[in-house]
């Protein structure tokens, strides 16, 4: 609505510069050819449960009769949720990455695999910022290249070198331990510490060490904070 009215005012304006209405028109400053550009609202719902609330002015209304519903306007909710969105790429906009992180923020696997094919990509300090916030991960890593932050390929390395340490022993448990203790870490560190960095590109034997200094055990039951 306030968009409109600002449109409308635009308009009242430039007849008032252009004095071109008639005594009728100049009541209201806008004349029976001007027209408006019409204004979509959307409501972006940055949390990955299903949806469950109404979804238009009816919804929301007691039991009505029919009769006066013709009589009533709705107000429909145009909603994005990400809980809905089955393919990300037709967002043209990095919203795709913040909606697609917060969908699949429960599923180790599928957060690696958005990593891998973004990392070549860049995004947005405020993408980032939001991707962290409403997906809860600190899978992006701050590199700022222009006013922009290149998304970090040292995790998405970084878990390939822990999956081939469990395959090279021949445990498929390995994998999953090896990811476990990883997150482990990361949570421990935090990325606001400088060791957050070295953990991302440390080898297997500079991990181990980390690991012993945070106190992270094989069954990720401990953590210690320095």
């Amino acid at each position: 609505m306030l968009n409109y009215a600002a449109q409308v005012e635009d308009i009242r304006k430039m007849h008032e510069e252009k004095n071109d209405l008639t005594e009728a028109e100049k009541l209201s400053g806008f004349s029976k050819n001007d027209k408006l550009i019409p204004v979509i609202t959307l409501c972006i719902c940055f949390d990955k449960k299903k949806w469950d609330a109404p979804r238009s002015l009816y919804d929301m209304f007691v039991e009505m009769d029919p009769r006066l519903a013709e009589y009533i306007n709705d107000y429909k909710l145009n909603l994005i949720t990400p809980d809905e969105i089955e393919d990300f790429s037709k967002f043209a906009s990095e919203l795709g990455a913040v909606m697609e992180s917060i969908k699949v923020s429960d599923d180790k696997e599928m957060v690696h695999d958005i990593i891998k094919t973004r990392k070549n990509g860049k995004i947005s300090d405020s993408t980032a910022d939001m991707i962290r916030t409403f997906a809860g991960t600190n899978l992006v890593e701050k590199k700022k290249t222009g006013g922009n932050i290149m998304i970090s390929t040292g995790m998405q390395e970084l878990m390939d070198d822990i999956r081939t340490e469990g395959l090279t022993e021949g445990e498929t448990k390995g994998i999953t331990k090896g990811e476990d203790l990883f997150a482990s870490l990361i949570k421990a560190i935090g990325p606001e510490r400088k060791d957050f960095n070295k953990a991302l590109n440390a080898t297997p034997a500079q991990r181990k060490r980390l690991y012993k200094k945070y106190g992270i055990t094989d069954s990720s039951t401990t953590m210690e904070q320095n």
